[in-house]
């Protein structure tokens, strides 16, 4: 079993994603687990649309527009056909993201960091997860936040290591499923609050991964 890991610039556009699927077919054997980030500079971007947010810029709707954008373009040129429930995915997220972001701020900047920041993670799985089963490359989506437990130390969690290896084995069968996709960056407290691991996290997700799953090997990726 391996663990592969593609940051951001290696998701950054329709022609990453393709190549990360043209990747994958080249280990049409191996069980893999994947670990993927936010595609291309979008943390950047989400903790500007944070930072809007929280300090009361006015800059929300221009951000928030950015983001959507930028993702719906990669979006639409993956999946010509409209009807793709990954549509209607991203439109439920996006709903939700922004629902959010005009009720009042908790006064925890690091709280409303791990909130808003994460979904770029979300995002991208979903996107890949979605390209790579349309592509042939069966694969099942799953949450890291239901699998990589941690403290609440927002921004900076602590791992729960017990309670991770026992979520994650009983959650990737790989006697069943060949290939999971799941996110880099992102855990959450045993009460389902969404935590993140660091900046340039996904790293250290990996190797949680690997060792929860006594992985023979972990592959990071990169877009050169």
């Amino acid at each position: 079993m391996k663990v592969f890991k593609f940051g951001g610039a290696s998701v950054k556009d329709a022609d990453s994603v393709r190549n990360v699927a043209s990747v994958l077919s080249l280990y049409s054997s191996d069980k893999i687990a994947v670990i993927v980030s936010a595609m291309g500079k979008m943390t950047n971007a989400l903790e500007r649309l944070l930072h809007a947010y929280f300090y009361g810029t006015g800059k929300i709707d221009e951000e928030f527009c950015n983001i959507k954008e930028y993702h719906m373009s990669l979006t639409y040129a993956l999946f010509p056909d409209e009807k793709n429930n990954i549509y209607t995915e991203l439109e439920n997220i996006f709903s939700m993201l922004r629902t959010s972001l005009r009720l009042p701020n908790s006064e925890n900047y690091d709280y409303e960091y791990d909130q808003i920041v994460s979904i770029g993670e979300i995002i991208s799985s979903k996107i890949l997860s979605a390209y790579l089963n349309t592509a042939g490359i069966e694969n099942i989506w799953i949450d890291a936040r239901s699998i990589i437990r941690t403290d609440n130390t927002y921004r900076d969690a602590r791992i729960d290591w017990e309670k991770t290896v026992e979520l994650v084995k009983d959650s990737m069968k790989f006697h069943k499923e060949r290939i999971y996709v799941t996110q880099g960056f992102i855990g959450s407290t045993a009460e389902n609050i969404t935590t993140t691991l660091g900046r340039e996290g996904s790293d250290f997700s990996a190797a949680i991964l690997a060792y929860s799953l006594d992985a023979e090997k972990v592959a990071i990726w990169k877009d050169v």
